[in-house]
């Protein structure tokens, strides 16, 4: 009889459960260019026009109904086996609807022709467009609520917020004046860099950094501006490999020994670029390697000294000690 009324509860739980992720849909969702979509069941044949897309559904528990990627997806590893729709802005129209998808995930880098065909062919299109970690975690739950994976993308996204905050709890208040200049750059010949706007920008300033370029977006940058400038920190940022590449020309330049990144060796070779410069979930990895790097070389806290000898009565015990010494001199 006991294990009759388990089977019955058990089989309530799920019918229940079951209800309530029909009951789910139709759902009207707003993207990230403005657009209302209406969901009207579980996507289960999903493409996915970008790498930070493929990791969020991933990351969410819908890796399993994602049917197609790009040529540049790489993570999580299972991506790397998806069908191929062509590369990030250069997708083959015709390869995604031959796959038949009831939701296409597409990214602003897609670019808006395309973007645009793909919703005059009557395919479910939702476009993502993150500027900040804000954005990204919002997209998080966006995505986790589309595919009705709304607990696991809570779930994720709060341990994203706690990783992120134990950082910037021990930087948000830290003065400029301590702060190191951080050059970020994915290029050297010529040499691009990481801009205002950018997620490196975002993750240095939240790692307790000075990022010395200002000017938006990956600007080209000369020599001679970042001699001026002399950051104290500079990370190579190269795909395959291609890190360690650009870090042997920079340390190799006659020119670029004058900065004090190159004279006191803090030139450092990005582990993953992918965890810094996408818009997924392991962009929390890339604010911890980026802040590994900083928060040595933070300059020394000049009031520290003068908040010890404010301390009430602080005078009075530095005469005792002295006192002291002079006495226990005498006694010898």
């Amino acid at each position: 009889m006991l294990k009759t009324s388990h089977i019955v509860l058990f089989i309530l739980t799920v019918t229940v459960l079951l209800t309530q992720n029909t009951l789910a849909y139709p759902i009207n969702i707003t993207d990230n260019f403005g657009c209302t979509v209406t969901i009207e069941k579980t996507p289960m044949r999903i493409v996915s026009l970008s790498p930070c897309n493929t990791e969020i559904l991933f990351a969410v528990g819908a890796g399993d109904r994602v049917v197609a990627g790009t040529t540049y997806d790489t993570y999580p590893p299972e991506a790397v086996n998806l069908s191929k729709i062509g590369g990030f802005s250069s997708v083959n129209i015709e390869a995604v609807v031959n796959m038949s998808p009831d939701l296409v995930l597409a990214e602003e880098g897609n670019g808006l022709d395309t973007i645009n065909a793909l919703k005059s062919l009557d395919l479910k299109v939702v476009t993502l467009n993150p500027k900040t970690m804000d954005d990204i975690l919002e997209n998080i739950r966006l995505v986790g609520n589309i595919t009705g994976n709304d607990a696991a993308a809570e779930s994720l996204t709060a341990d994203m917020t706690q990783q992120i905050g134990n950082i910037t709890d021990m930087t948000e208040d830290i003065p400029n004046s301590r702060k190191p200049r951080v050059l970020y750059i994915v290029w050297h010949e010529p040499m691009y860099a990481a801009g205002a706007g950018s997620f490196p920008d975002d993750l240095i300033q939240m790692a307790g950094g000075n990022n010395i370029i200002q000017a938006q977006g990956w600007p080209v940058i000369s020599i001679e501006d970042v001699v001026d400038k002399n950051p104290q920190i500079i990370i190579c940022s190269g795909m395959g490999g291609g890190s360690y590449t650009i870090m042997e020309a920079i340390t190799g330049n006659q020119v670029l020994a004058q900065t004090d990144a190159v004279k006191n060796n803090k030139v450092y070779p990005a582990d993953d670029p992918n965890t810094i410069e996408l818009a997924g979930p392991r962009i929390v990895q890339g604010l911890a390697e980026l802040h590994g790097y900083i928060e040595p070389n933070m300059q020394p806290d000049s009031n520290a000294t003068s908040d010890i000898s404010s301390t009430p009565g602080f005078g009075m015990i530095l005469a005792l000690g002295m006192i002291l010494m002079v006495y226990s001199k005498r006694e010898r």
